[in-house]
Order: C-alpha cells, then sequence, then structure tokens
C-alpha cells in the first residue's frame, strides 16, 4: 500500500481521480492530508488538459466502500492533527474553483468527509451510503469550522439542514438524493462508471464556457436579478473580449 495519504491519477481524457489513501483508518483527515488535497487542488487548477476532477475514497482493505470517516482525532496527540484554517481554506479552494468537482461517495461520509463532498460542484452516491453530519453530536456545536451548516442549507435547504444537524441522523444514498445532497444514485457497482460519465460529458465542453457557467452559478444567489442577467448580457463577449471570469464578476457585481 502506498503511504502516500492521496493518490492522483490525470487520464488522457481531460479526467483527474484524486483518492483519498488511509484505508485502514476509514480515510480519515490527517493535516498531511489535507495539505497534499490542497496541493492537488492547485495542480487541477494549473494544469490546462485538466478540464474535471472526481474525488472519492481508497476502500477498506476488506474492500468495503468508504469516502471519509471526517477528522482523525487520533492525529491530533500524534502532531499531525488537522488545522481549522487549513480545512476552511481548502474547502472554500474546492468550493472557488473554476474547474468541476464530483465527489464520489459510498460507504461512510461523515463531518470532515462531508464538509469536502460538500464543496464539491457534485455528489454522486452509492445507496449503501452511510453520511451524516455529526459537529453537533459529537462536538456541542453544529456548524463546522469549515462551513459545514451554510453548505448543507445552501445545497440542501435549511430544513433538511436542520434536520440533518440537530439530530445526527444518518442517511443513505437514496434518501441524500431525495434532499439534494447527491446530484445521482447508483448501485455501488455502478457508481464508477456513472462518475467517469459525467465527468467525461463535461471534459468535452469549451472550457472557457465552463468557468463561465460555474462562475456565474456559484454567485447567483449573491445577485439580485438583474445583477445575475446583466452577468449574462456580459458573458455572451466573453469569447471575444477576453474577459476572465473573476474580472466579469467584479463587473457585475461593481455596477
Amino acid at each position: 500500500m502506498s503511504e502516500s495519504p492521496i493518490l492522483f491519477e490525470k487520464r488522457d481524457d481531460g479526467i483527474a481521480i484524486v483518492t483519498l489513501n488511509r484505508p485502514e483508518k476509514l480515510n480519515a483527515l490527517t493535516g498531511p492530508l489535507l495539505d497534499a488535497l490542497d496541493a492537488a487542488v492547485d495542480q487541477i487548477a494549473n494544469d490546462p488538459e485538466i478540464r474535471v476532477f472526481l474525488l472519492r475514497g481508497a476502500p477498506r482493505p476488506d474492500g468495503r466502500p468508504c469516502f471519509s470517516a471526517g477528522v482523525d482525532v487520533n492525529a491530533i496527540m500524534e502532531g499531525s492533527g488537522v488545522g481549522e484554517e487549513q480545512g476552511f481554506n481548502l474547502t472554500n479552494k474546492i468550493d472557488d474553483l473554476l474547474k468541476p468537482s464530483i465527489a464520489m461517495i459510498d460507504g461512510i461520509c461523515t463531518t470532515g468527509g462531508a464538509e469536502i463532498a460538500i464543496a464539491c460542484d457534485f455528489r454522486l452516491v452509492g445507496r449503501q451510503s452511510r453520511i451524516s453530519d455529526w459537529h453537533l453530536k459529537k462536538l456541542g456545536t453544529g456548524l463546522g469550522a469549515w462551513g459545514a451548516s451554510t453548505r448543507w442549507a445552501r445545497e440542501c435547504g435549511v430544513t433538511n439542514a436542520k434536520q440533518m444537524l440537530l439530530t445526527g441522523r444518518e442517511i443513505d444514498g437514496d434518501e441524500a438524493f431525495r434532499i439534494g445532497f447527491a446530484s445521482a444514485v447508483f448501485d455501488s457497482d455502478a457508481l464508477e462508471a456513472g462518475a467517469l460519465e459525467m465527468a467525461g460529458q463535461i471534459a468535452e465542453m469549451n472550457p472557457d464556457g465552463v468557468k463561465l457557467v460555474l462562475a456565474h452559478l456559484d454567485r447567483i444567489d449573491d445577485m439580485t436579478r438583474d445583477q445575475a442577467l446583466r452577468w449574462a448580457q456580459l458573458s455572451a463577449d466573453w469569447l471575444d473580449v477576453k474577459v476572465g471570469a473573476s474580472e466579469l464578476q467584479g463587473k457585475v457585481l461593481g455596477d
């Protein structure tokens, strides 16, 4: 088994696959793992050949699927714990990345692991997934240092976020799809193929257009209707005037 806390695969079709690689620890998160994941996101952002990436967890040693059991509390005592700002900055970097991210979730996905997953653009899940957020249940606060409560509410609606955080309920893939956490649900043996099919469809799109759509939709809830419409109007001329997505966002929000 590789000692690297993540595995990075760059494919020839514009897809990168990043794997959380601590299977004997249920892919629990440590400081070195988040550092490696942060570096991988930078690599994806800076490589024009990569157009979309999948994030998944290595299966357990016995073959059962697993995304991540969240922060490894034992790593704190061993001097390799996760820093609060480290996780906050990483999830924001994934969220703000102008290349689509797809979390491929099966098995356990809880708390810090769920925070990373919900920062991705899409979540595709296996039916046997065990998804939860135990910040309130385990730590006495349900906000999540990396933006859990904010992203749960934005992605799944306030009522569903309240139920997840206030009860500590664990949901399977079908329920994750029903409440809006997941974009699609698959049987475990079809999950990878489904994720690669979606990633392949995205990778075939005009990458400049993909950036514009992401930049627009990621901020549309923060705009007025007129700002959103103005953005769409300006973006029609983007390929001609070569205004970057971040610059375009500033022009719209500054109007």
